[in-house]
């Protein structure tokens, strides 16, 4: 579900960058998301189907929401977090947002935390896609190469960069952080809606692509021991409030109404009304505060 979907729900918390001794303000932090976007409708950002124009998100808010999973007969948890970025401190309905949602902390962690056990990853490498397909989620790879898939930024900028990867194969670690596949079913999602932009609409633009690469999630990474000798991730693993969020990502995106209607077995709309790709990186740590304030 989008960031405009959840409106009514919007989150009770935000993060803010760490501060001087002095402390944090909340809200704030450090980021980029820049690209090639259209809108169907919206003359800011091309107004017509592929007119595609330089687009840059320039945030200045950073908001998130934990929410813990309260099943208390399972070992491990689905703890979610929801992340934004934003271009002024408004309620979401007045900013053009960037947000990041996180289904499943522990499986987020467990990917980031690179533990290999008798040889083989303790994480998911792949996931399954409602059609029963897999594709690569978790990678250490460090190898960028085309996914072959049917979406990428290559398809929607001739000449503009893949967000695909694909494994080597092997489980030894190459690379400082590992880049986990961002799509419209897997346990990381992106969004994009333009209220500041656009003003207020129904187009909202979803991840059917792309990747993020986490350098900091609160306490999942272990550079400092060999993947053999790393701890296995508690089932209850949550971000905690104070957490380093830092992360840097690329975004291919689509129409939600696209992908509501495969979900649903419909039609698609005949016209696709936001495309494009975002690149960029955001960090800040998590911090109690209201979720959308008059900046600054």
């Amino acid at each position: 579900m989008s960031w405009r979907g959840r409106r009514a729900g919007a989150c009770a918390t935000a993060l803010a960058m760490s501060a001087a001794a002095s402390g944090c303000a909340v809200g704030s932090g450090s980021g980029a998301a820049d690209g090639m976007v259209y809108e169907v409708g919206c003359g800011k950002l091309g107004g017509a189907v592929g007119d595609l124009v330089p687009y840059s998100l320039k945030p200045v808010f950073f908001a998130g929401e934990p929410i813990e999973d309260l099943n208390v007969t399972s070992p491990t948890h689905m703890n979610q977090l929801r992340i934004r970025m934003q271009d002024n401190g408004l309620a979401i309905q007045y900013a053009d947002v960037l947000g990041f949602d996180v289904e499943n902390s522990y499986e987020v962690a467990r990917c980031l935390r690179g533990r290999v056990t008798n040889g083989q990853p303790d994480w998911n490498v792949t996931e399954t896609l409602p059609d029963g397909t897999r594709t690569w989620w978790c990678d250490w790879s460090g190898t960028a190469v085309t996914d072959g898939g049917p979406v990428d930024a290559s398809a929607i900028v001739p000449g503009g960069p893949d967000g695909g990867l694909v494994l080597d194969g092997g489980v030894s670690i190459q690379t400082g952080a590992p880049r986990i596949h961002l799509t419209p079913y897997t346990d990381i999602r992106s969004s994009l809606a333009t209220l500041s932009t656009c003003g207020i609409t129904n187009v909202v633009g979803v991840a059917a692509d792309g990747w993020i690469q986490f350098s900091n999630f609160g306490s999942a990474e272990q550079p400092g021991k060999p993947p053999e000798e790393r701890d296995p991730v508690p089932g209850n693993f949550v971000i905690q409030y104070g957490d380093r969020m830092r992360a840097s990502f690329y975004v291919v995106l689509t129409d939600q109404a696209i992908i509501g209607a495969k979900e649903q077995n419909l039609p698609p709309p005949e016209t696709q009304q936001i495309g494009g790709w975002l690149s960029g990186y955001f960090d800040f740590d998590l911090e109690r505060g209201r979720s959308a304030q008059p900046f600054p």
